[in-house]
């Protein structure tokens, strides 16, 4: 029997090691790989600062998160309507158990229908392309925002990795502020009725036949 050559068992040792210390990560784990390099600030400690937690995860976290889940709103509403259980798993995330309203993340093209800004939850009526004139979602402009779909898309920390749910509730808030701060700093609305944008944003699904209203992450307006 011939003897094996002692290069080519060297370097087969070596790329078995290679193989073995590799860690494959999945892009939809990457926001969690990303959570876990921000660093060991506990959610539960008491000097836990939503303000700096939201600054410290919206780049690396929570936009990663939203971008990988995003679908063309067209598409996702014809899927609602023809199946919207089997679409809502498909596209959507809720927290926890079963029960609990599936959160989509949705991306397109749309023109500015009309503008309210009557109170502190301003509202921007939106028709998404290819255009009709009618009204096909409502974005939310703020300075104040309903609800918190941009928590709860989330699947890197859950109100089980807070103190109270008071803690939890504030996170959602300095998140919906992120939004106002960053996103949409500096943009007069009242000046664009009519204009086209690009958007990506999230929200919390109420059924067939409820009002979708979008809260954008990203938001690019024609020049």
């Amino acid at each position: 029997m011939r003897s094996r050559n002692p290069h080519i068992v060297v370097a087969c040792m070596v790329l078995a090691v290679i193989a073995v210390s590799c860690t494959i990560v999945r892009h939809d784990n990457a926001s969690k790989e990303a959570q876990r390099e921000i660093g060991d600030l506990s959610l539960r400690a008491s000097t836990f600062d939503p303000v700096q937690y939201a600054e410290m995860i919206w780049e690396p976290v929570v936009l990663p998160r939203i971008e990988s889940l995003s679908v063309d709103f067209n598409e996702l509403v014809t899927g609602l309507a023809a199946d919207e259980e089997g679409t809502s798993r498909r596209y959507g995330f809720r927290l926890l158990e079963e029960g609990n309203r599936f959160n989509f993340a949705v991306q397109g093209r749309v023109q500015l229908l009309s503008v309210d800004t009557s109170s502190a939850n301003g509202l921007v009526a939106v028709d998404f392309y290819p255009f009709t004139g009618q009204t096909d979602a409502i974005m939310s402009i703020g300075p104040v925002f309903r609800g918190s779909a941009i928590r709860d898309i989330q699947n890197s920390f859950s109100l089980n990795d807070f103190t109270n749910q008071t803690e939890f509730a504030r996170l959602a808030r300095e998140l919906n502020f992120k939004v106002r701060d960053v996103v949409l700093q500096d943009i007069d609305f009242e000046q664009l009725a009519g204009s086209q944008a690009e958007i990506l944003g999230v929200f919390t699904y109420e059924g067939m036949g409820s009002t979708i209203e979008i809260i954008p992450v990203r938001f690019t307006v024609d020049q």
